[in-house]
């Protein structure tokens, strides 16, 4: 399965939210983001060409995308991540999980579980854990990712890193304003395609 279709997979294959226990444990969901980075700590190379991941998958190798799939129960994403979804035809349908696009932009395709969003980060955090018992999933970019971190909104770091070096591209992070202190919870070598997984905590900055 190639990267591009990994994303469709992993995003048409949700299943749909159930609220029937918002009240018991609507503050229990961990919100987290799980993506692929190079050596050199790039998630998109300067041409947008994925071949560098594409190349990197070997046949027979969990990656956990089904695990994460599972634990899924609403996403969040940026606009350009949004319009990756819409070319591969991922979204903008009869989407299955309730994905929040943070944008301001208005003229994006809507799917029937679409929500677009522009206000306050923290209040859109409190709003998704209401709405669901399951995790969030903050899809990207890195812009997104990097304002999360920087609001200590982001509970959990998942990190396939590709024994690549890419030398340009779009980051991973973008410019972090206080140092943030991570644990690291588990890590996991694959053998064939020297991929590691590196699953951190985030721990108070207190």
């Amino acid at each position: 399965m190639y990267a591009s279709e990994i994303v469709v997979y992993l995003y048409n294959m949700g299943v749909r939210n159930d609220n029937r226990h918002e009240i018991e444990v609507k503050n229990m969901s961990t919100i987290f983001t799980s993506i692929a980075v190079s050596l050199d700590g790039f998630i998109t190379s300067k041409t947008g060409d994925l071949s560098w991941l594409n190349n990197a998958l070997a046949k027979g190798e969990d990656y956990g995308f089904e695990e994460t799939l599972q634990r899924t129960g609403i996403y969040i994403m940026g606009a350009n991540s949004y319009r990756e979804m819409l070319n591969f035809g991922g979204a903008g349908g009869k989407d299955k999980t309730p994905t929040y696009v943070v944008t301001r932009e208005t003229d994006l395709k809507k799917g029937t579980q679409t929500h677009f969003y522009n206000g306050d980060l923290n209040d859109l955090a409190e709003k998704v854990k209401s709405e669901t018992h399951k995790d969030i999933y903050i899809w990207g970019g890195g812009n997104l990712i990097t304002q999360f971190i920087d609001l200590n909104l982001l509970d959990e770091l998942n990190m396939a890193v590709i024994p690549v070096l890419l030398g340009d591209g779009v980051p991973l992070f973008g410019k972090i304003n206080k140092t943030k202190k991570l644990e690291l919870s588990e890590f996991t070598k694959f053998e064939k395609s020297g991929i590691v997984l590196l699953k951190y905590k985030f721990l108070s900055d207190d």
